[in-house]
């Protein structure tokens, strides 16, 4: 499976030195702990839908993060 939450085309979401900041956080937190990040991320996603950004750029966050989720924990 591919990580889902990686984006090498968003330079945006690159550090300075060409890690993404997923990636870090995956240097500096445990499995347990990014897991519940991503439930919880996603939880908030779907809490304020509609509310912030388009429906579908919503769902395409929750998406990620839910498969992010799944990622780590299976």
């Amino acid at each position: 499976m591919n990580h889902p939450l990686k984006n090498p085309d968003s330079k945006h979401y690159q550090m300075i030195d060409g890690v993404e900041a997923v990636e870090r956080l995956e240097q500096m937190y445990s499995k347990e702990e990014l897991a519940v990040w991503a439930k919880i991320s996603a939880m908030k996603y779907r809490l304020r839908i509609a509310n912030k950004d388009a429906v579908e750029k919503e769902a395409t966050k929750i998406r990620g993060f839910e498969a992010y989720y799944k990622y780590l924990t299976e």
